[in-house]
């Protein structure tokens, strides 16, 4: 069988697995552990939204919401930002319920490649991240080879802007203009928890790194490798070519992965013009650059 027909029938056989595994005819239909286990890593999101990351009709969908929303597992909350947006979010119980189905599904996928050894599951890892790509340039995919703790890398939504401005505050990092910028956000999210972030602002062929950071307790682990290779993907998928940044004291980590201190003089306009570079950041700070074209590919 031919690796795409073999894809096809993969897929299948794993979904009709994962309905069993999750033995939803007990409690809920399909489409409400669809819901759940969606909106554990996207609390926050519209049906709309929900809908299109689904791909279920909305009857379905807004249906399986009341359910759930009667059931005491998801709530309806107005979006602060947009009076006119209804967000949903899981309960306390809803996301124990969500938390539980996630983790007997991600058991009974551990345990389809308990087979393999470490080294078809590294290979098997980079196969199916570059898949992930395909399907959605948009979804950062897990880095499960980066260290134990498993991290999703996605989008950042403003749901997590909260989190994302406790971990600046917590890093020192400034905040005023962050949530301007959180549509070119990467985040690294360890269930519900976000664990990293960072971000650029875009200026065509140039765009500033900024706001980069990792939970205190979980650096050292690889996290800040993964995020940055994410973040400078998703910038030169925007037509970016070059990667600025301003740091004070994270000089030696961005060198290893190629940026080069350069006078602050010889930053481009745009970048002079940023409010970080003008404001937000000392006059100490440190400028680097990376040109995207010198980009190491390789894993963490």
């Amino acid at each position: 069988m031919k690796s795409p027909a073999l894809l096809r029938e993969v897929v299948r056989q794993y979904v009709r697995s994962q309905r069993r595994t999750a033995e939803c005819g007990d409690t809920a239909s399909t489409v409400e552990c669809h819901l759940l286990t969606e909106l554990l890593p996207a609390d926050g999101v519209t049906q709309q939204e929900l809908a299109n990351r689904l791909m279920l009709d909305k009857g379905w969908i807004s249906r399986g919401i009341h359910r759930l929303v009667d059931s005491g597992l998801v709530e309806r909350a107005p979006d602060e930002t947009d009076k006119r947006r209804v967000q949903l979010r899981l309960s306390p119980a809803g996301r124990v319920r969500a938390t539980a189905l996630d983790d007997r599904l991600n058991a009974h996928a551990a345990s389809l490649l308990s087979p393999l050894s470490p080294v078809q599951d590294g290979h098997l890892a980079s196969i199916l991240e570059q898949v992930l790509i395909n399907l959605d340039p948009n979804l950062r995919p897990p880095f499960l080879s980066c260290s134990g703790q498993q991290v999703l890398y996605r989008r950042a939504l403003p749901s997590d802007w909260p989190q994302i401005q406790e971990l600046l505050r917590t890093a020192s990092l400034p905040t005023e203009d962050a949530a301007d910028h959180l549509a070119r956000f990467t985040v690294g999210v360890s269930g519900a928890d976000v664990i990293a972030v960072g971000g650029f602002e875009d200026y065509g062929a140039d765009a500033l790194l900024r706001s980069f950071v990792v939970a205190r307790q979980l650096r050292g682990q690889h996290h800040g490798s993964a995020l940055l290779r994410h973040v400078l993907r998703d910038a030169g998928t925007t037509g970016v070519k070059h990667v600025y940044l301003l740091t004070e004291s994270a000089a030696p980590f961005f060198e290893r992965h190629g940026f080069l201190s350069v006078a602050r003089k010889d930053a481009p306009p745009a970048i002079r013009d940023t409010r970080e570079f003008k404001q937000l950041c000392p006059a100490s700070a440190c400028l680097m650059a990376l040109s995207l074209s010198n980009l190491d590919d390789t894993p963490c």
